[in-house]
């Protein structure tokens, strides 16, 4: 039997992440905007200690760096927002990944140019590129050691997601420019040997063959228009950024509380310790020590 890890299942699992994510029609797409359907995605390709880190860049410039951490609990609020933002689908793309074997039920796969692209229903499609580092860990289940290396894929699940974005770059569908579009008269075999001049007045008589025949194939468009960028200056939409910015405060929030709680039953412990170290040198009981003490 072959091992359920080491040997490309890991990559594997992330294309079947991927998969899901790509799906598209009517049907699916009234799901992926409930947050059960996410729920239950995240659920089934995540443990629940599972942690996902993504870092964007302003402007793809290495000046100004957003560093996002989206835990498990967020994971499915941060996908339905995207999906809400108007993202159709997503693509996670593996070109030259490797896999490598930590441990028999630990799996790291790496890939130093993956790609990861959101489809968006206004035409845009934007492509964020960069490293991409997944630890993928085996859930064992009872009974299954006479299972298959197919009976094992469901119980590969995620514990650590890493993409680095260092670049992304935005693309529009030629369907989604709109005006009236014109072929441009194709110029004569004589107008087409003279020289075209060129925007520096300079003469375009040095212009190949090719050149040439490029431009026979022109189309204009009057009053064109395009639809407006889906994405901030970091690469998504700034509704999920604000999503993650606010998730990132109340855990922050949450946590600070739960120091401070955590505080206060220390202090109160200790002061039950006193209580109790007094009781038994006065042989009194607790009320009777807490009333002196």
């Amino acid at each position: 039997m072959a091992p359920p890890l080491g040997f490309g299942q890991g990559c594997i699992r992330l294309l079947q992440f991927s998969g899901q994510l790509s799906s598209e029609g009517p049907d699916i797409s009234r799901q992926k905007h409930t947050l059960q359907y996410w729920e239950n995605l995240v659920r089934d390709y995540f443990t629940t200690r599972a942690v996902m880190k993504i870092t964007l860049w302003k402007d793809n410039q290495k000046v100004e760096a957003k560093p996002l951490e989206i835990g498990y609990s967020i994971l499915p609020r941060f996908f339905l927002v995207t999906t809400q933002s108007g993202v159709k689908s997503m693509t996670l793309s593996l070109d030259g990944a490797r896999e490598r074997l930590l441990d028999q039920t630990h799996a790291v796969v790496e890939c130093v140019t993956a790609v990861w692209t959101y489809k968006y229903t206004n035409g845009y499609t934007v492509t964020l590129r960069g490293p991409l580092t997944v630890h993928i860990l085996l859930h064992p289940m009872a009974g299954s050691s006479s299972a298959t290396a197919q009976q094992f894929q469901p119980l590969l699940r995620i514990v650590h997601f890493q993409f680095d974005a260092n670049l992304h770059e935005k693309f529009i569908s030629l369907d989604a420019i709109t005006g009236t579009r014109t072929i441009e008269q194709q110029k004569t075999p004589r107008t087409r040997n003279n020289p075209t001049p060129s925007p520096n007045g300079a003469s375009g008589a040095h212009r190949t063959e090719e050149d040439r025949q490029g431009e026979e194939h022109r189309v204009l468009i009057n009053n064109a228009s395009i639809p407006g960028e889906p994405v901030n200056a970091f690469g998504i939409p700034q509704v999920t950024m604000r999503c993650l910015e606010v998730s990132h405060r109340h855990a922050s929030i949450v946590d600070s509380f739960r120091d401070r709680d955590a505080l206060q039953l220390a202090e109160g412990v200790s002061q039950m310790t006193e209580l109790i170290a007094f009781a038994k040198e006065t042989n009194q009981g607790p009320r009777g020590s807490y009333t002196q003490i």
